[in-house]
């Protein structure tokens, strides 16, 4: 596996279910860890017949495809400041107990993600429903050198 900023992604599928165990037995949660500080690439996640890479059975070929999102994307600054693609910059709260991060103000503002993974967070929408972006932390982004 290729390793991207100290973590393969087996370490990061890992880390996954460590963390699921870990809530089971009372351990604390992905939500419970503030968010690292970095670039959350946000892509959008869809099935599809005959993509490249698809599984064959008796319904045909799925797959999936992956199209980058770069309005969704965000930069966690620091612990209450944030930044957008365009180099935006406003501020954020994240609630540990539910693992929701909000945009407070700025450009994003009264936009949620929800921390699934220690990096990894979900888009939400306007009824805090889950949508299809997903938004991985990208460790070789820094959130104040553009662009990403």
């Amino acid at each position: 596996m290729k390793r991207r900023g100290g973590k393969s992604r087996i370490d990061r599928l890992i880390a996954s279910i460590l963390v699921g165990i870990g809530s089971v037995c009372g351990f604390a949660s992905a939500a419970e860890m503030p968010p690292a500080p970095g670039v959350y690439a946000c892509y959008e996640t869809r099935a599809a017949m005959n993509v490249t890479g698809c599984v064959r059975s008796s319904l045909g070929c799925m797959g999936f495809v992956f199209t980058p999102a770069p309005v969704m994307m965000f930069g966690l600054i620091d612990a209450t400041t944030y930044s957008d693609y365009d180099g935006k910059r406003g501020h954020y709260t994240y609630d540990a107990q539910s693992g929701i991060l909000t945009m407070t103000d700025g450009s994003r503002e009264g936009w949620k993600y929800k921390h699934t993974a220690d990096w990894s967070f979900r888009a939400l929408d306007a009824k805090g429903e889950d949508t299809s972006f997903n938004c991985p932390l990208d460790d070789k982004k820094d959130p104040l050198k553009r662009p990403w």
